[in-house]
């Protein structure tokens, strides 16, 4: 008897001395597809989750796609990256609800799958910044900024959830203030620094003078501060969502860029691939929304705020 519970123990022992060399075999193959690699947020995001994907297995192979906010693009990538026989898959979207049907058929080849960024019908969990919050602080920031009252504008993006959430948050916080006149919703800055410049252009042929902008992003808040100047309209007061290091630095210094709420894309693209680790583990999809609480960058704090940089070499 003795001898067969030592066999036993022996055989128990042996499993848990493997299991850590088994954790740190996986992920093997890694598919990461996000919007644009033209964005320094999706390069800081993939960046992070290298990072941490090197952490579970450093021999781990990472392969990055780009879709230009395509949808057929997007899927037509996540087709090739399967035929890869990748075991996670990272995906900013670049739609909510038009990716369910290539997702479901990862998850039945055994890839588990998780968004980042933004919410997609099929991924089993997705980590996000909590934009509704986002645009609330910042367009609340922003209506105080001017006492409550005056001509506003919200300058939208591609229609993903995280700029819908960024929208509707703003207008929330907007409500509460009756002197607040929002001329428009409309104008799309898709996004980039010259979609910004020019959406605020058009905007300012169609509205005049504006006393406040709020932005999806930070690109855009660039862009539309060089239309705002050009034009010489000085006085404009300019919020987003980012806080990156650009626009950290152009609060700092007073620019007409006034406030940020800032995002973490380097801690996002690691919480996803810990969630997919965990998920292959035989952990549980619960939530399946992880929200990441924004702070918001001012003049107040600017100058000592550690903002993300997209230009930092991988560790």
């Amino acid at each position: 008897m003795r001898i067969l519970l030592g066999l036993v123990w022996s055989g128990i022992a042996s499993v848990l001395l493997a299991l850590p060399t088994l954790a740190a075999d996986w992920p093997v193959r890694v598919g990461v597809s996000v919007s644009s690699v033209e964005n320094p947020y999706f390069v800081a995001l993939t960046r992070g989750a290298q990072e941490k994907i090197k952490q579970f297995n450093p021999a781990a192979k990472m392969m990055v796609r780009s879709s230009d906010y395509s949808v057929e693009t997007q899927i037509k990538q996540i087709n090739e990256l399967l035929e890869q026989k990748i075991d996670l898959l990272i995906i900013a979207a670049s739609h909510e609800h038009r990716f369910a049907a290539v997702l479901e058929k990862a998850k039945k080849q055994g890839v588990i799958v998780i968004g980042v960024d933004v919410r997609a019908d099929g991924a089993s969990q997705t980590v996000l910044t909590n934009n509704l919050q986002a645009g609330q602080l910042v367009c609340d920031y922003l209506a105080r900024s001017i006492n409550g009252k005056g001509r506003v504008l919200i300058q939208t993006g591609p229609q993903v959830s995280s700029v819908l959430d960024r929208v509707a948050g703003c207008k929330a916080a907007w409500a509460h203030y009756p002197g607040i006149q929002l001329l428009s919703d409309k104008e799309n800055g898709d996004g980039s620094v010259w979609g910004g410049h020019t959406a605020m252009q058009n905007a300012l042929s169609a509205y005049g003078p504006v006393d406040a902008v709020f932005t999806i992003n930070d690109r855009q808040a660039l862009g539309t501060m060089q239309a705002l100047q050009k034009g010489g309209f000085s006085q404009t007061k300019i919020g987003s969502v980012d806080g990156s290091q650009a626009v950290v630095k152009a609060i700092a210094a007073g620019s007409q860029i006034i406030v940020s709420a800032s995002q973490s894309p380097e801690s996002m693209g690691q919480k996803g691939v810990e969630l997919g680790v965990a998920l292959h583990a035989g952990g549980k999809s619960d939530p399946e929304l992880v929200l990441l609480n924004t702070t918001l960058v001012t003049k107040d704090n600017a100058a000592t705020f550690k903002a993300w940089d997209a230009s930092r070499p991988n560790q």
